[in-house]
């Protein structure tokens, strides 16, 4: 392979086995980010106990989002053919997840446990921890779960965003990119801290993302992650596409055709990522952990 100058920039994703219905779970912590964030995603294949014994409630030190992902239809990305019963708070309310949800967790909140009730289809969990290692804390407790909550009278129903999606249709991102990929796309906020992302289906190419997508532009204000994640929860380290993307002010170009996050420091040059080819769908995410994520933090050069 030749030398390149921005090449560990962009970090291949292996994926490894646990125990339990947890398979094929990618665990990124911040050496291997270089950044006080760890991501993990896996997919659960079967209805249980989600986590690791004694399966109990837990607290972290660190700001936390979890992520259900329903990948079944690319073209319909809130459903996720499982049902969830998660407990939040000290009282473990307890709430069911049947679409794609987002859980802000908050440093010292209390959450969890949570069961997977029944599994139509695979779907795949993530989470974005707010420091180099996810180590949450058990917190003991002899009370069982707590009332079946309404949405619209829960103490913790503020936490949880069940997941809108907009599809993509031409252009999208504004006058000057009337390309379409024809996926579906939502976004994910924090509660009480700042974090943002967003992530999409994929389904057709050539695609280019961005509102000047041949123009390279820098965030001054935060870091980020591209994230390219294989949708197939019978085999996550497929891809099914080949991507571009450059680095830089040089616009060095790298190519991949396999899971892969791409690592954006603060102020970095970046930009013109286009899908080449497609098989099959994936997912594409922008993680930004401290971050708002406005427009107005773009800049291009």
């Amino acid at each position: 392979m030749a030398k390149t100058q921005y090449g560990h920039l962009v970090k291949s994703i292996s994926f490894s086995d646990r125990p339990g219905y947890y398979r094929q779970v990618a665990s990124m912590n911040g050496e291997f980010l270089g950044f006080d964030v760890h991501m993990e995603y896996g997919t659960y294949v079967a209805a249980g106990r989600m986590g690791t014994e004694p399966h109990g409630p837990r607290v972290n030190d660190y700001n936390e989002v979890m992520i259900w992902m329903g990948v079944d239809d690319p073209r319909d990305m809130g459903y996720l053919g499982a049902e969830v019963e998660l407990c939040l708070g000290e009282e473990k309310e307890r709430h069911m997840i049947t679409t794609s949800t987002s859980v802000a967790i908050p440093r010292g909140f209390v959450h969890f446990p949570a069961t997977i009730a029944r599994v139509d289809k695979r779907f795949i969990f993530m989470t974005v921890s707010c420091a180099p290692e996810s180590k949450p804390k058990q917190v003991p407790s002899d009370r069982g779960p707590g009332e079946l909550a309404r949405m619209s009278d829960s103490k913790y129903g503020s936490h949880i965003s069940h997941l809108a999606f907009t599809r993509n249709g031409p252009w999208h991102y504004g006058p000057n990119n009337q390309d379409t990929h024809d996926g579906a796309i939502t976004f994910v906020k924090g509660k009480d801290f700042e974090f943002n992302m967003s992530y999409e289906s994929v389904r057709k190419a050539p695609y280019r993302f961005g509102p000047n997508p041949e123009h390279v532009h820098v965030h001054p204000s935060y870091f980020e992650f591209l994230l390219f994640m294989g949708m197939d929860c019978n085999d996550l380290s497929v891809l099914g596409a080949e991507v571009e993307t450059t680095l830089g002010k040089e616009m060095e170009k790298h190519t991949f055709s396999t899971p892969t996050v791409v690592v954006v420091p603060e102020g970095f040059p970046h930009g013109r990522t286009t899908i080449l080819k497609l098989d099959k769908p994936f997912i594409f995410a922008v993680v930004r952990p401290l971050s708002s994520g406005t427009t107005k933090d773009r800049a291009y050069l």
